[in-house]
């Protein structure tokens, strides 16, 4: 059967350091399973993009390109493909060199963009996209972000909301967002995706907006950041910890308040966030200092 429409669709998955065998989830795109692979040989790693339709009789040809995502920069090959049975697959071989050169946080992010352009033994209905696994765009002031629904929405519970949930943006290709600096933005879809890492710079933007789109992944990883590497001072950490729940940075900033000077700074902030139990923590750790 030709396909009378065009249909693509694009795939992500960030795969651990030198992990042997690592499968990516399945995902569903046109009512047909789909996964990814990094399986680790000798002398490099082969990423694998597997079709799990059961049964015979069928047949997809297809056009690829494959991305091998770092931080400032992408590996990218394109060909063509064709998925015929049960664990049928397009792969590439990538180098170990070439994989190190591409790591962010001892992870490697692999994309694959599958457009389709021939399938054999499906009726329509088997072949009928399926509208949450598209993507969207997401225009913020005069910019535009073409995003993975299901990506996205996996990672914060607003977009989830946004995208599956409300039936006034049901259906839409296009949803514009207020009151976000599109630059901020772009950074907080860049840490979503691992192709950028927190730092000093950034850490206040993407906790404002893991705050404001209730992204649990990126506060988590916000809080990693200030408690390990983050060389801010303890009031802001200590803020952030109030303002964004942050158990674990708060109970860090507690144990390195060494001095009353440093309750004292702390206070002397526009403290308006912190409530009863917080003042009380900030006595009791007073009183231990004397």
């Amino acid at each position: 059967m030709p396909v009378p429409e065009e249909k693509e669709f694009v795939m992500r998955h960030c795969f651990s350091k030198w992990y042997t065998d690592e499968f990516g989830p399945k995902e569903i795109r046109y009512n047909i399973p789909w996964s990814m692979q990094l399986y680790c040989k000798r002398h490099c790693l082969e990423a694998y993009l597997f079709c799990w339709k059961e049964d015979s009789g069928w047949s997809i040809d297809a056009e690829y390109e494959v991305k091998f995502v770092g931080k400032k920069k992408s590996f990218g090959v394109k060909g063509t493909v064709q998925f015929d049975g049960y664990e049928s697959f397009a792969n590439h071989m990538l180098p170990f060199a070439k994989a190190n050169s591409h790591l962010v946080n001892d992870k490697l992010k692999v994309e694959w963009r599958i457009k389709i352009n021939k399938m054999t033994g499906f009726d329509d209905e088997d072949s009928s996209g399926n509208k949450e696994n598209d993507d969207i765009v997401l225009k913020v002031k005069e910019e535009k972000f073409e995003v993975d629904k299901k990506f996205l929405g996996e990672n914060s519970t607003y977009f989830n909301n946004l995208f599956f949930k409300s039936s006034d943006e049901s259906g839409k290709t296009e949803i514009e967002l207020e009151d976000v600096d599109p630059q901020e933005f772009n950074k907080f879809l860049k840490v979503l995706r691992e192709e950028e890492p927190i730092d000093d710079e950034t850490v206040e933007e993407i906790l404002k907006l893991a705050d404001k789109y209730d992204s649990k992944n990126a506060l988590k990883r916000c809080e990693e950041f200030l408690i390990d590497k983050s060389k801010k001072p303890l009031k802001m950490k200590f803020n952030a910890a109030i303002q964004y729940k942050l158990n674990k940075l708060k109970k860090k900033c507690m144990s390195n308040m060494e001095s009353k000077e440093d309750i004292q700074e702390i206070a002397e902030e526009d403290a308006r966030h912190f409530n009863a139990s917080v003042w009380k923590e900030l006595l009791q750790k007073a009183l231990s200092l004397d």
